[in-house]
């Protein structure tokens, strides 16, 4: 394959190349590191770049892997055993919602990009990649955060080269579709001119199988895509696992791979005792559950339950990957297999929010909810209650797409009632969802006092949140504030959930935080203030290794102290791989002969912190 080399104009300079390479081609004798992997772990590819790196770079490895404790024992079980739990400090998705955004994985993939950069800046080498095409996509996700950093590191001598996007063997078409559509979206975000091949009839250019890290999602499948360690109940049981495990992770070809193994099983073993995958299940359980994936014991009640589940599991996947008729096809097969009515109302719940929130399709989305609402009237239940009200808060979003609020208000108080007195683990957390969505439709009819109030009971439902979680409520709470016109109460509660991001070592939200608070202190008039905040912004933009955010942020210090933005500024912005249409328009704003301008294309504060993780976020739409 020929070189390609970055053609994007001033994006990372000299950094990104895929293709043949010479070594004398890139100064420096290249790292060279095989990331081509049989079993599809997540992070198995990056946990054997950062292995090669540490034996070159050990203290520049180490003072990340310190600082970044939490998830360094993500990545190496062991290596800081009294380290934070990472679901203490950072969000999961969300299965029930079709909500893919992991805090958790971004800040793995961050942290690890960290270290790459970190020991590539030490050594003055570039690292070649050789396998691109057989890592662990999710891994994949990890390389824009690289080229970014290393594009602010200014060292010379280092690079990123990308080989071998040959991809292994298509035995799967919805594991290969998965993994051509991420490596097709990565060479894009990247800025390279490639084609990504079909997938091949071979599996040359695997790289030895890579060392196997003490992780749950490695275990289950190993078990479940290799030889199996005992009877088909236990297989059956990882199998269950490892899809929880892979929605954890976003390893989106490890869930669809272990969801296909768990129906060819049922096929070859109809009779499939679910008593003993219980037991199985029960004894395998790393216990690293969360009633925001759906995915527990009480799945193998029958071989049929399991059959749906495995093909509800396939099209939340394909939704997750946009691909949506893909999706709807997957969820048809789901529902026409369900056993009973509460199965069949969990897989029309998720049809209904494809097509009420990612197509657009609100009757094929009230339909299926007015379909699933009469099929648990018929049996009647604590589970057919909370399953009712997770029908009716998509109801509800159907209403508000329809901008019909009261009606979707009505709705949401309809699946308060069916659970306010119920404590399942997935009853609370719905319950969670119903207050937020309140407060979020009192805000939309601009009764900011009654959203506040609503706000504040979120934080009586549980005794035992963190600051991960008072990080997100105390941000709107200051967001309702800022809405009334309560000014300093709003400053004070902004500056707040900053020093809540700060406790938790999170440089993403701080970079945000700081940032939207010198925009509204612009606007207020203190210039002063507002400048130690951007500075704030600048350092946590710099930490993070964001060209974007860190062009905000001089920008912003700029304004506050009555200057022009340099050229660095416009530089910056435009080395942005993960927001080039914002970059763009800051840059326009840099050129408008209007001085206000600049100014006004700086973020202000909003009355949610949740944002998309995007430095990790690669567009895995089907080509129309």
């Amino acid at each position: 394959m020929r070189m390609v080399t970055n053609t994007l104009v001033e994006s990372p300079r000299d950094v990104l190349h895929v293709g043949g390479l010479a070594p004398a081609a890139a100064g420096a004798e290249p790292v060279v590191v095989a990331v081509g992997t049989r079993l599809p772990v997540a992070f198995s590819s990056l946990r054997a770049v950062l292995t090669a790196l540490t034996a070159l770079a050990p203290e520049a490895v180490d003072a990340v892997a310190r600082r970044r404790a939490p998830e360094w024992e993500w990545l190496f079980p062991g290596t800081f055993p009294g380290a934070p739990l990472l679901a203490d400090l950072a969000g999961t998705p969300s299965e029930r919602r079709l909500h893919a955004e992991s805090e958790q994985v971004f800040r793995v993939l961050d942290a690890g990009a960290e270290a790459v950069t970190a020991a590539l800046v030490a050594v003055g080498r570039p690292l070649l990649l050789r396998g691109v095409g057989q890592a662990d996509v999710v891994s994949l996700r990890a390389l824009p955060r690289i080229a970014e950093r290393l594009s602010l590191s200014g060292a010379t001598g280092t690079g990123l080269w990308l080989t071998g996007l040959d991809q292994p063997a298509a035995t799967s078409a919805r594991a290969a579709a998965v993994r051509h559509a991420t490596l097709t979206a990565l060479l894009d975000r990247l800025g390279l001119d490639a084609t990504v091949p079909e997938p091949s009839t071979g599996s040359a250019g695997f790289a030895d199988d890579l060392p196997a890290a003490d992780v749950p999602e490695h275990r289950q499948l190993s078990e479940v895509l290799g030889e199996p360690a005992g009877p088909p109940e236990r297989t059956a049981a990882s199998a269950l696992l490892a899809i929880r495990s892979c929605f954890f992770s976003a390893n989106h070809v490890g869930g669809i791979l272990a969801a296909e193994a768990l129906l060819a099983l049922l096929d070859t073993v109809p009779e499939l005792d679910c008593a003993a995958v219980r037991e199985h299940f029960t004894a395998l359980d790393p216990g690293d559950g969360t009633p925001a994936i759906g995915v527990h014991v009480d799945l193998a009640a029958s071989p049929e339950h399991l059959r749906a589940f495995a093909r509800r599991s396939i099209g939340v996947v394909r939704a997750l990957v946009q691909d949506i008729d893909g999706a709807r096809t997957e969820f048809d097969e789901a529902a026409a297999v369900a056993p009973d009515a509460v199965s069949e109302a969990q897989v029309l719940l998720l049809r209904a929010l494809l097509a009420v929130k990612r197509a657009g399709t609100l009757p094929l989305g009230v339909a299926d909810i007015e379909h699933g609402l009469r099929r648990l009237a018929e049996v009647p239940s604590e589970v057919s209650s909370v399953e009712q009200a997770w029908l009716r808060n998509v109801r509800a979003l159907a209403h508000v797409r329809a901008k019909e609020y009261p009606q979707a208000m009505r709705e949401e108080k309809k699946a308060v009632a069916l659970i306010s007195k119920l404590h399942s683990a997935d009853a609370t957390h719905l319950k969670i969802n119903l207050i937020s969505n309140i407060s979020v439709l009192q805000e939309m009819a601009k009764k900011y006092e009654t959203a506040s109030g609503t706000w504040d009971h979120f934080a009586k439902i549980s005794s035992g949140w963190g600051d991960s979680f008072f990080k997100h409520h105390t941000y709107r709470a200051a967001g309702l504030a800022y809405r009334a016109g309560r000014d300093e109460e709003a400053l004070t509660g902004y500056a707040s959930a900053y020093e809540l991001a700060r406790k938790l070592d999170d440089q993403l939200h701080q970079q945000i935080l700081a940032t939207e608070i010198g925009g509204m202190l612009l606007d207020l008039g203190d210039r002063e203030r507002a400048g130690e905040w951007y500075a704030l912004a600048e350092t946590a933009a710099t930490t993070l290794g964001d060209p974007y955010a860190l062009a905000l942020a001089r920008t912003g210090r700029a304004v506050a102290a009555g200057e022009t933005p340099g050229p660095d500024v416009r530089e910056l912005a435009a080395a942005s791989l993960a927001f080039r249409k914002e970059a763009a328009a800051l840059i326009a704003a840099l050129d408008d002969d209007d001085p206000a301008a600049p100014a006004a294309a700086l973020p202000r504060p909003t009355t949610k912190l949740n944002r998309p993780f995007r430095l990790i976020a690669l567009d895995l739409a089907t080509p129309a």
